[in-house]
């Protein structure tokens, strides 16, 4: 898998972050993206995004029953609203509801997808037996089928690639890797992170500390962390180039399949460093093999993702808006 390729998946700009961004600025990020790669839909509609990109969006909900039939529609019709556009390309279930009948989620997505709303049906943080029962309800009924998945993907969780992937490949599923850099853990040191004083999301006042915490607070992950920092020196990039050109060329992902990168950017300044990086092209074999290494280290208790470490310390959230 270290073998490099000059081709590419396809490059995503995730908009979780855009909402607090001034139009101005929005402007001058969308502006970037067009020179590298040929509340947030509010924001992405005021500087009329839709008409220089293609947008996707997702069912919202992190609760039980957030997948209800009438939920999904509605909460398609808001997005549609909100982007100030009357379709997207992929409309994603964002997690399972396993309080909702997965046929009552699926009857809403065939009737936004008959009703031309999205061109794709997405689904992401399913595990692949899930997606599989997604698949074959779909195909028995002559329905949309999914055709991306959106899963945690990185150096250091990639137990997708055993768990999952055999399926997406033999369903002709995409795969689009969020957290390249695994959530920014990448680009930490590990005495901050091991004393507990990191200011942003794997600190302990951020909201988030608690699911990161539980993904790579492990002693294996810290050491290969420490290492991690080294190739990167080795290598002459920042440790967070290191991982998105990893992931870009050297993974498993593939543009045959119409894998993607989902990267964000919390200023310009950061989106122009990840673009850059990505459009250096692949690592020098030598590092390559290294960070090949760092899965052995980690591989015994690396994360799945996001939604199942979340799960795992919280739990699912009611529905306080019954």
């Amino acid at each position: 898998m270290s073998q490099p390729r000059i081709s590419k998946p396809n490059i995503v700009f995730g908009t979780a972050l855009i909402s607090s961004f001034a139009p101005d600025i929005l402007n001058s990020i969308l502006e970037t993206l067009e020179k590298h790669s040929p509340e947030s839909e509010v924001t992405l509609r005021k500087v009329e995004a839709a008409k220089r990109f293609v947008i996707s969006t997702k069912a919202p909900g992190l609760f039980e029953g957030c997948l209800g039939k009438q939920s999904v529609l509605d909460g398609m019709n808001k997005s549609l609203e909100e982007l100030g556009v009357d379709n997207v390309d992929i409309y994603y279930l964002h997690m399972p509801d396993h309080v909702t009948p997965i046929k009552e989620t699926l009857s809403a997505i065939q009737q936004l997808y008959s009703e031309g709303k999205f061109k794709r049906f997405g689904v992401s943080n399913y595990t692949a037996k899930e997606v599989q029962e997604i698949y074959d309800i779909q195909a028995a009924a002559g329905s949309v089928l999914p055709s991306v998945y959106e899963g945690n993907y990185n150096p250091v969780a990639r137990l997708t690639e055993k768990s999952l992937f055999p399926t997406l490949r033999k369903l002709g599923m995409s795969f689009y890797a969020y957290s390249p850099s695994a959530g920014g853990f990448l680009v930490k040191d590990s005495a901050t992170l091991r004393s507990n004083t990191d200011t942003g999301r794997f600190g302990p006042d951020h909201w988030l500390s608690p699911m990161y915490s539980a993904m790579y607070n492990k002693e294996s992950i810290y050491d290969a962390l420490d290492e991690w920092g080294v190739i990167a020196k080795d290598a002459g990039i920042s440790k967070a180039a290191l991982a998105y050109r990893w992931v870009t060329y050297h993974s498993i992902l593939k543009q045959e399949y119409g894998d993607g990168v989902i990267f964000g950017a919390s200023n310009l300044k950061q989106l122009d460093e990840t673009l850059n990086a990505i459009d250096a092209g692949p690592l020098d074999e030598a590092i390559a093999e290294r960070v090949e290494l760092i899965w052995k280290m980690v591989e015994h208790e690396a994360p799945l993702d996001n939604f199942q470490s979340y799960v795992s310390i919280q739990g699912m959230p009611k529905n306080e808006r019954k």
